[in-house]
């Protein structure tokens, strides 16, 4: 389970989601699936990671977060769309955002597993 974890959280999700995100903006149509598809990845990984170490949880999402801006710099033109903060800004909130989260759904799991007192 932790090598599964491990293979999943070096996914660049941050850069995934605004490079699917601003390709619809361009063709002009909606990304339906987009945030229930994060949510979905954020639970699956978090629940994952109950058998890795916090720190290692946190030192994966920071590479997988690097691998982001550098694929965002590559792939997504910088433009109005991610105004008033910029493209780089907005991959590094989506990474935070999904460390966060999958740290909460750690926490959870955890707390779950122990049982109530």
């Amino acid at each position: 389970m932790k090598y599964t974890y491990y293979l999943l959280s070096l996914i660049p999700v941050a850069f995934l989601f605004h490079f699917y995100e601003y390709g619809q903006h361009v063709k002009g149509e909606e990304a339906k699936y987009l945030f229930l598809t994060w949510i979905f990845y954020i639970l699956i990984t978090g629940i994952l990671s109950v058998h890795t170490k916090k720190r290692n949880v946190i030192v994966s999402q920071i590479a997988s977060c690097v691998i982001s801006i550098i694929l965002a710099k590559l792939w997504i033109k910088e433009d109005y769309w991610f105004a008033p903060f910029g493209r780089d800004i907005a991959v590094v909130w989506i990474a935070g955002i999904t460390c966060i989260g999958q740290l909460i759904i750690r926490a959870f799991v955890n707390f779950s597993k122990k049982g109530n007192p």
